[in-house]
């Protein structure tokens, strides 16, 4: 029923102008943009901000290229503006499906859940209808010679009937029906109906299946639109048809609670639940979805946009999965969003308290973000750093030659290209920030819903538990055959048939046992525990099973390995028999829920199918991190998770997401306790236990942390204006890790990008290869180690070659993280270093004093070309070489080279 939309290409700007959209594609206020978008972008507001910043960007890039024209620059600046441009369109693109893909999958998990979680109620509603048709009571209140004219029989079945509603208490009405549609006993006596002549009573009578289900106006219900009641015949032992019983199941009752567990106060979501043809059972908002309202149900695409009532919707509709080969009434779950309001909200905030080291650690994780994401960020710093190596180009050139054109217009327009690169990559930086931000927080969201699921599944399953154990230990021929003294092999057989029976029904079950006064067992429904009648069940909850004062209450073991399930980890559910005719206890009964595959079962179910493919796993954990069940088998009960303990401590008392490490992998972590369903767990039922649900989407593994390298980003620290005719030094800064560096302009050709380096056998270490430029080989060399600053360059983090020469002429590159400013120094602000160190030759030739009232306190170590290459070729110390007769030749300029 819910079918994705294929596929679209990928958007396309070319050269800064708008060309025919591709397939799949259209045109938006200047953007190619994917078509899925078009009637949804105007309301992602987000989106729109960055456009319109971006957009004026772009005609600031268009003025800057008409001037660039003016100073030789126009080749380099028009690929920078179509290279912004294209990317803006990608950037949109992806922020734009980001925020759809996140906003449908929120709504498709919701009408999911909603109709699969009333499939499941619904599918205990089969078993019920099918027991309580064999219910010793009413079958002997049936064979009564005229059983609707008994007033005081009557009376006790409809007692019987109050007795499995308050423990069943999702039905608000028991019928019982003569084969000729007279209404002999029901539990609502207010209902003046005293026959049916509805078509339900001769399916029931004739259907071969073990129950009918019914949807629709009931004459047996006159007050209300319509019911959902479940109905089967009752036979005698020679299979003569005795009447026929319904049970009418609180469907709006329960559609609410549902709704309730999807929609927050403050969200605008509209959960229903519809029939194939669109007509509305169920809402959460009656007034913007009344019952019987037709919608159009979304079964060819994954999304589309409806109208209602004069209102622009987003709508989605999901078909059930079915649970255990029952399908379901054939309802579909539909949720829709005013359009309006469908992208207010993109999760930002749920990221305020995490901490911003497992942030950072995820933000790019392969497993989180897709190719084509995780190159966007990669694509702007491209741009960036070509357009900063373009720059800071232009300024070495002029620095070598302050006679060309206009040199003071060539450094003004220089300086607003570089600030204009650097507000459009602050733009796209924002941007970009927003879209992970937008895709960390839906997956926290949905592991945070997931949680959710999972442990409302597991609420509903152990309350049909607790209902299961008090309504059997009712079971008349219990009570009897246990009063009976003394005890004979046909007392045992008869309880182990009906055993057998109820478990035939309910096989969510491993074992049912009924036991004595004495803890004793009597009977067993599976054949494999035979060996344990007999004998004592020697375990705690018997005790207290055994105490209990009235029918209503029951007892649960807790979750541990018992010898009744195989030596494996379950819950022990129980219930004390009473005797017919007093209170006092004659036995028990204890049903061994089968948790391995049961808990297994919704676990999985709780696990979009992708995540558990990558490793996501959800598990039921104790208050301190046991785990009870898990979704994987490296999970197993009774183990430990290795999580801090504020944190499990948190998981326990609310519902909250986050991001772990647990075996050295980073998850998006979601948690919710169990609070119980209904009367399970509520304020009247003594029982608690303190369970959560964990839901694990793997977000990476843990590496080893790297300190990034410095990214290319011009500063303007140290460029003071020097003061007028006052001498200078121009210098080119980069740097390398974390250092910044400097050489002299003079002797800096240009800087090049470092991926098309080719590697050389039988190189040195600090030689990395040569790369080509204007036809001739030139060599290239890493200096990380010859710097010797102590600390560790990440050599794959290298993007720029900056090639020098030296006094001979020969040229050679030297690799960086990043550039920096090209300075205009004056020669006051910079010490020679030189003779500091009598008898070395160090790389550094000078040193420039920082400026604090700029901001920059790091020092700029200026390097020697010319001891660079002494060192990294090994050539031999030039002869008679000595640091003093070295200053001596440097006379006034600091930056005089050896």
């Amino acid at each position: 029923m819910a079918c994705a939309c294929s596929g679209n290409g990928p958007p396309s700007w070319m050269a800064g102008q708008m060309i025919s959209p591709e397939p799949g594609m259209t045109s938006y206020k200047g953007i190619s943009l994917d078509s899925r978008l078009l009637p949804l972008i105007r309301h992602m507001d987000s989106v729109n901000e960055y456009r319109e910043s971006l957009q004026r960007l772009q005609a600031v890039w268009d003025n800057l290229a008409l001037l660039g024209q003016l100073s030789g620059m126009a080749n380099d600046m028009g690929a920078t503006r179509h290279a912004f441009a294209e990317l803006t369109s990608v950037l949109l693109n992806s922020m734009g499906q980001e925020m759809r893909r996140k906003l449908v999958q929120d709504m498709q998990a919701r009408a999911q859940v909603a109709i699969d979680i009333l499939t499941r109620n619904l599918f205990e509603r089969t078993a019920d209808i099918g027991f309580l048709a064999l219910d010793d009571e009413v079958r002997r209140f049936l064979q009564l010679d005229n059983p609707g004219a008994v007033a005081g029989e009557r009376a006790a079945l409809v007692g019987r009937f109050h007795d499995y509603v308050r423990k069943y208490s999702v039905y608000d009405d028991v019928v019982l029906l003569a084969p000729d549609g007279r209404v002999l006993a029901r539990l609502d006596e207010g209902v003046a109906v005293v026959a049916t002549s509805a078509g339900l009573l001769a399916e029931t009578l004739q259907t071969r299946q073990p129950y009918v289900e019914y949807h629709g106006a009931l004459d047996l219900f006159p007050s209300r639109t319509s019911v959902l009641c479940y109905a089967y015949r009752i036979c005698d032992e020679q299979g003569r048809v005795l009447g026929v019983l319904c049970l009418s199941f609180r469907l709006d009752n329960e559609c609410a609670r549902i709704f309730a567990n999807l929609r927050q106060h403050d969200d605008w979501y509209v959960v229903a639940l519809i029939t194939p043809d669109g007509a509305v059972v169920a809402a959460s908002d009656a007034l913007q979805l009344p019952a019987g309202t037709r919608v159009a149900p979304v079964c060819d695409e994954d999304c589309r946009v409806t109208r209602l009532g004069g209102r622009e919707y987003l709508a989605v509709t999901r078909a059930s999965t079915g649970y255990q080969g029952y399908g379901g009434p054939g309802w579909l779950g539909h949720v829709m969003v005013p359009l309006e309001h469908a992208f207010a909200d993109a999760g930002h905030g749920r990221l305020a308290g995490q901490a911003s080291e497992l942030l950072a650690a995820v933000m790019h994780s392969p497993a989180l973000f897709s190719a084509s994401l995780r190159e966007i960020p990669q694509q702007a710093e491209q741009i960036q750093r070509e357009l900063n190596r373009s720059v800071w180009n232009g300024r070495v050139r002029q620095s070598r030659d302050e006679q060309s054109g206009n040199p003071t217009f060539s450094k003004v327009l220089l300086g607003e290209i570089g600030r204009t690169g650097l507000q459009t990559s602050d733009v796209f930086a924002q941007s970009i920030a927003n879209l992970h931000e937008t895709v960390i927080a839906a997956v926290l969201s949905e592991s945070e819903f997931c949680a959710a699921l999972a442990i409302d599944i597991m609420d509903r399953n152990l309350y049909e538990r607790a209902n299961d154990c008090r309504w059997w230990a009712q079971t008349h021929s219990f009570a009897e055959l246990l009063s009976a003294a003394p005890r004979s092999d046909a007392t045992r057989q008869a309880i182990t048939a009906t055993l057998k029976h109820i478990n035939s029904l309910y096989t969510v079950y491993d074992n049912l046992l009924v036991f004595d006064r004495q803890g004793v067992v009597v009977a067993v429904s599976n054949p494999t525990f035979a060996g344990r009648v007999g004998q004592p069940v020697g375990e705690e909850w018997v005790a207290r099973t055994l105490l209990l004062a009235q029918p209503q209450q029951y007892a649960v073991s807790a979750f541990a390995a018992t010898p009744l399930y195989g030596g494996r980890h379950t819950y022990i559910y129980a219930a004390a028999i009473f005797a017919s005719d007093s209170d006092e206890v004659v036995g028990g009964i204890g049903i061994v829920f089968d948790s391995a595959p049961q808990f297994a079962a919704m676990l999985h179910d709780a696990v979009p199918a992708q995540h558990a493919e990558a490793g996501g796993a959800a598990l039921f954990i104790g208050r301190n991190g046991e785990v009870l069940a898990g979704s994987d088998a490296h999970y197993q009960p009774g183990s430990r998770l290795a999580l801090d303990a504020a944190w499990l401590q948190r998981a326990a008392t609310q519902r909250s997401a986050g991001i772990i490490v647990l075996d050295r992998q980073y998850y998006a972590a979601g948690a919710c306790p169990s609070a119980g369903y209904r009367e399970y767990k509520g304020g009247d039922d003594g029982y608690r236990n303190e369970v959560t649900a964990l839901v694990l989407i793997p977000l990476g593994s843990v590496q080893q942390a790297v300190a990034p390298a410095q990214h290319d980003r011009i500063r303007n620290a140290h460029a003071r204006a020097p003061e007028r005719n006052e001498p200078v030094a121009q210098v080119a800064t980069f740097h390398i890790g974390g250092e910044w560096l400097g050489i002299p302009c003079q002797q800096v050709i240009e800087a090049v990008d470092a991926t098309h380096i080719t590697g050389l056998p039988g190189l040195p270490e600090s030689a990395r290869g040569v790369l080509m430029r204007e036809g001739r080989p030139v060599p290239v060399f890493d200096l990380k180690n010859e710097l010797r600053y102590g600390r560790s360059a990440a050599e794959r983090e290298y993007r720029q070659v900056v090639i020098v020469q030296g006094e001979d002429g020969a040229q050679f590159g030297l690799l960086a993280h990043a550039l920096a400013e090209t300075l205009e120094i004056p020669l006051r602000q910079i010490d020679a270093i030189g003779g500091l160190f009598p008898g070395q030759m160090p790389l550094a030739e000078s040193a420039v004093r920082p400026d604090p009232a700029l901001g920059r306190e790091g020092i700029l170590v200026v390097l020697s070309v010319e001891r660079i290459r002494d060192r990294v070729l090994g050539r031999p110390n030039v002869p008679g070489w000595s640091a003093p007769m070295l200053e001596e030749r440097r006379g006034a300029n600091p930056l005089m080279l050896s």
